[in-house]
């Protein structure tokens, strides 16, 4: 057994869990705290975040961006949303491209409490933010 975060713990259910989990461990910065048959939990100091296998009656759908590249179709209808901190977004855009997912056009990032945010999804379509310093620490 790992040892318990106190913070935030969320859930995400996901069809291919290790193509998830290298996303997250990557582009959120997570390290694996737990992994079993069927789910892995991946941990911060101060966020826990555990993939469940799930299968689903029909997978996400795709769709082409302006790279030509293909992404999963954006889960729209989730009314939850992780947010991530990171340091860069320019850099964790990039990270997320090769990794599956993807984050929107830098146009879209806007401000708030201090906090540059910028939506994206992950290599299923769930809707994820990541956001950075809106000034240097």
């Amino acid at each position: 057994m790992s040892e318990r975060v106190p913070g935030l713990h969320g859930v995400v259910y996901v069809a291919d869990l290790e193509r998830c989990a290298a996303f997250y461990a990557d582009v959120a910065g997570l390290q694996v705290a737990e992994r079993d048959n069927g789910f892995v939990t991946l941990a911060s100091d101060a966020v826990e975040l555990s993939l469940v296998r799930m299968s689903y009656d029909e997978p996400a759908g795709s769709h082409v961006d302006n790279a030509g590249g293909s992404l999963p179709e954006r889960r729209s209808e989730n009314p939850v949303k992780l947010s991530f901190p990171v340091e860069s977004l320019p850099e964790t855009a990039e990270r997320a491209a090769t990794l599956g997912g993807a984050l929107d056009d830098a146009d879209t990032t806007w401000e708030f409490r201090g906090w540059r945010h910028r939506h994206g999804v992950d290599p299923e379509g769930n809707v994820v933010s990541f956001r950075e310093p809106s000034t240097p620490a």
